[in-house]
């Protein structure tokens, strides 16, 4: 039995804890006062190394918590002065399996074996597994290699222990940095250290959670109070290991922006090799008064019109695509860097091709007053619209004048075309009638000047050269894909299925019912199996009027060739299959990469705008939020409910922007009311 007053300790959590027995609280069982003022219950049995005696429980607490941190400290002390490696070295010629009881190794060690020098001793052998290891109640002595390999263990650890603490306050210096560093800077004598910190740092960024190296980072921030927001992306800027706009995605997906010499070399030969001559087997259209409607910065220029009226009251229209097949051979290095690439990425920023530039701005491109080869798409109309003719041949054109869309909608209005204005509806209608859905959805232009200047563009679908070049690429995709469907060659398909529920008629563009139209809306599918294509009303349709920027227009080009030629298809369906398996992964990755990195500049640009209120428009509402459009940007987000003001869908209003986070994609808004209204 433990009287009260006794000084005792005991495990707690694997640690030796010094307390006082204040009382018997049930046969063998007592009640304690332990360090820190903790006060709890015992097993009698759990008790170790007690003093009877120890202290007068009529003192004052502080006096009796005192007394305890005293005795616990000089326990401390002791086992800190205890040399184990002397201990082990005195009992190194004993048998290696002779077991020592506690008391043994205390005398030995210590000279006594007291509950204080008992508790000093077991501290000590219960710190330190280098010399000693515990089996039941006694230790057994290591072997010499045993400490040999415990003592490098040891030295290692230290190593990495003052390795981690040099690192967490270079990270946390970093972080104090206003600036980034102009160049990546690593501290000395860690430097290997830091830069495996810097690729540990940008592999969490690139992957989160799924990255190896997360519960690492995690703690490492966590130790040194850098667990934040974006803080190892915050981290790799100030570094210098990474730009403060850098295109993390771009590294996650491990897309190369730079071609191969040999890829290059290749394409600068290609180039040089092109015979630009007509025909039996390729018509001389350089007749025709072709022109290239594109955005002014576009240097790939793969497809031109002609417009002809003809004496017989028709009219003939001339699509004309770049003959890519021309230029790049099948099984060229060139080729095959483009089909691994399987389509050109445009970002605000940066645009990484296809193919090579010296052939996307080269021979591939129809550079106005510049004989290029070419693959036409001839379509004869009747006044009232009606398809009279059709041809696809390969072609040597010239383009006559390179126009921006402002440039192509002035041609329009002031008559350069007679009657192709008509022809452009009359074509939509049609579509329209077989169930096409003409949504006018706007498009938001985000680019980035060298000197970081964003600017936002949104364009209107309803301009006249936008309709028009987008008719006209329907048109021939759609001959395209009806030769091929026709004479039973394999092809690659666009579908889409029906919508969800009717798309509602809408002549300008309206956000609330745009945004409903497109929750009804399945995306398209590329497949070799035909079907449909709902949204253009179209029964084929194939994509073969960017043979420069998409690898399946190339396909189709080549194979469309084939059967103009009169010879058996160039592709059967599994080798189109087999393609596409790739082509599919490349374009999901282009179009996931194009839409991060326009949302991110996107957010840079609303960036600036915080705290300022724009102009809005709810789409769609919840029991908890509205769904609103930002009207300049388009950027759709949520937005708080204002008790007693209902805004159904189609409701303008005005939003401040509290906060932007570009990196996360995410705009806080909050609505502002006039309550006088």
């Amino acid at each position: 039995m433990i009287a009260p007053g006794t000084y005792v300790e005991y495990l707690k959590d694997k640690k030796l804890v010094s307390a006082v027995c204040l009382r018997q609280d049930k046969p063998g069982r007592i009640f304690v006062r332990a360090q820190k003022g903790r006060e709890e219950k015992l097993q009698e049995n759990k008790a170790m190394f007690t003093v009877s005696g120890f202290i007068s429980l009529s003192l004052p607490y502080d006096e009796i918590d005192a007394a305890l941190n005293a005795a616990g400290s000089k326990r401390e002390e002791l086992a800190a002065n205890l040399d184990l490696s002397e201990l082990w070295e005195l009992i190194s010629d004993e048998p290696a399996d002779k077991a020592w009881t506690l008391t043994e190794l205390s005398e030995l060690s210590l000279g006594e074996a007291t509950p204080l020098e008992l508790s000093a001793a077991y501290r000590a052998l219960e710190n330190d597994r280098i010399y000693f290891t515990r089996k039941g109640d006694s230790y057994l002595a290591r072997s010499a290699e045993q400490v040999k390999d415990n003592l490098h263990s040891q030295q290692k650890e230290a190593e990495f222990k003052a390795e981690r603490e040099a690192i967490g306050k270079w990270l946390e210096t970093l972080w104090k940095r206003s600036r980034p560093c102009p160049e990546l800077q690593l501290p000395e004598l860690y430097q290997n250290a830091a830069q495996k910190t810097l690729d540990n740092l940008a592999d969490v960024v690139l992957f989160s959670t799924d990255s190896h190296r997360y519960r690492d980072v995690q703690n490492l921030l966590t130790a040194i109070g850098l667990n934040k927001r974006n803080a190892p992306f915050t981290l790799l800027v100030k570094a210098g290991y990474w730009s403060e706009h850098e295109n993390v995605l771009l590294h996650k997906l491990n897309i190369s922006q730079e071609f191969s010499p040999e890829v290059e070399a290749e394409a600068a030969l290609l180039g040089t090799n092109i015979e630009l001559r007509a025909d039996a087997k390729r018509l001389d259209l350089r007749d025709l008064h072709c022109v290239t409607i594109d955005d002014a910065a576009t240097n790939d220029l793969d497809d031109a019109i002609s417009y002809e009226l003809l004496p017989t009251g028709n009219c003939r229209i001339g699509i004309h695509i770049a003959d890519v097949s021309a230029v790049i051979p099948e099984g060229s290095l060139v080729d095959s860097e483009a089909f691994e690439r399987s389509t050109s990425i445009y970002l605000p920023d940066l645009r990484i091709s296809m193919v090579p530039e010296v052939m996307a701005h080269g021979q591939c491109s129809l550079v106005a007053g510049e004989d290029r080869l070419a693959f036409s798409f001839l379509a004869e109309f009747t006044p009232a619209g009606e398809l009279a003719s059709s041809q696809i041949t390969p072609s040597l054109i010239k383009v006559s004048e390179r126009l921006t869309y402002e440039d192509g909608s002035r041609y329009l209005s002031d008559g350069h075309w007679p009657g192709l204005n008509e022809l452009v509806e009359c074509l939509r209608q049609k579509r329209k009638e077989r169930g096409a859905s003409l949504v006018p959805f706007p498009r938001v232009q985000v680019k980035v000047s060298p000197d970081g200047e964003i600017s936002v563009t949104k364009e209107s679908p309803n301009d006249p050269a936008q309709k028009l070049v987008s008719e006209m690429m329907i048109l021939a995709n759609r001959l395209g894909a009806e030769a091929l469907y026709s004479s039973n060659f394999p092809a690659i398909y666009r579908t889409q299925e029906p919508p969800e529920k009717p798309i509602e008629d809408m002549a300008e563009y309206d956000p609330a019912l745009a945004y409903a139209c497109k929750r009804y809306m399945h995306k398209g599918i590329m497949s070799t199996e035909d079907a449909p294509h709902s949204g253009l009303g179209l029964e084929h349709y194939i994509q073969v009027t960017s043979p420069i920027r998409r690898y399946n227009d190339l396909l189709m080009q080549r194979q469309l060739k084939s059967l103009v030629s009169g010879t058996e298809p160039h592709y059967s369906k599994e080798r189109l299959q087999a393609c596409l398996a790739l082509t599919k992964t490349r374009t999901a990755q282009a179009d996931q990469l194009e839409k991060d990195r326009r949302n991110y500049w996107l957010l840079r640009y609303l960036e600036k705008q915080e705290r300022q209120a724009v102009e809005a428009c709810v789409v769609a509402n919840h029991p908890d939020k509205h769904i609103i459009q930002l009207s300049e940007t388009l950027w759709e987000t949520e937005c708080s409910l204002v008790p007693k003001h209902p805004m159904p869908p189609g409701t303008r209003l005005w939003v401040r922007i509290d906060q932007v986070w570009p990196r996360d994609q995410t705009v806080n808004v909050s609505p502002i009311i006039d309550e006088d209204e």
